[in-house]
Parts: structure tokens; C-alpha cells; sequence
């Protein structure tokens, strides 16, 4: 769905088959309703991200290799945005994690509602890989 959707040029998910471990813990988060995915964020995990104050204009601060949780894409269904989908995904990924929302990594580019989505978790900044 998020690359039909939103036109991405890559898939997000290419496992297939059964569940394997891999080196960077690459994981995926379903939200479900009424037996329908309505929300999706893929993520693993990396130590190598910069600080970012979401400011177009700003540059991205020093390098930091703390190994950190990374949204490689979140999505939530058109009807079901503005709801708290995404914020909850973000939420259940660092809770899994076991760190802060503010502490996820973002991948770069962050989208125009990606941005809006990580200004209302972490209004000082964000970390992009």
C-alpha cells in the first residue's frame, strides 16, 4: 500500500517466507481495524545518524554511532491520518526498542507529513540516517 499510495520507488518489505533474524533486526509494526492494515512502519536498527532540527535550511549536526531504532517508512492509511496511527507506531517502536520517541532515527528524506509527524513527537530535532 505505501508504495501504490505515496508512488515510492522501492519496496519496503522484501522477506518472504518464513521469519528470519537478521543482522540489523529489520522489523515491521502492523496497526490493524476492522481486519484492515490501516498503519505501517518498517524499521532497523543502526549506529549511524546525525542531528536534525527540521529546518530545511539547517545542516545536519555531528555524527552519533549510538545504535538506535531507524523508520525506513511509516504509512498510515489515508482515512485514518490525523488520528495518532503514526504516533503510535513511532510509539510502539521505541518501546520496543527500549528508548525514548525522540531517540528514533528517521531515514532520509523525511517526507512532507513525515516531518510533521516527528515535530509533534520531538519538537527539538530529530535523528536522520
Amino acid at each position: 500500500m505505501p508504495q501504490r499510495e505515496d508512488s515510492y520507488d522501492f519496496p519496503s518489505w522484501s522477506h518472504l517466507g518464513e521469519p528470519e533474524a537478521t543482522t540489523d533486526n529489520y522489523r515491521a509494526y502492523l496497526l490493524k481495524a476492522d481486519e484492515c492494515v490501516i498503519g505501517y512502519v518498517a524499521a532497523h536498527d543502526t549506529n549511524e545518524h546525525r542531528r536534525w532540527d527540521l529546518n530545511d535550511e539547517s545542516p545536519h549536526g555531528d555524527e552519533d554511532d549510538t545504535l538506535r531504532p531507524r523508520i525506513i517508512l511509516i504509512w498510515v492509511a489515508d482515512v485514518y491520518r490525523h488520528r495518532g496511527i503514526g504516533a503510535t507506531l513511532v510509539g510502539a517502536l521505541a518501546t520496543d526498542f527500549g528508548c525514548k520517541v525522540a531517540d528514533v532515527s528517521w531515514s532520509t528524506p523525511v517526507s512532507a507529513a513525515g516531518q510533521r509527524l516527528a515535530r509533534r513527537l520531538s519538537p527539538d530535532g530529530i535523528w536522520v540516517s
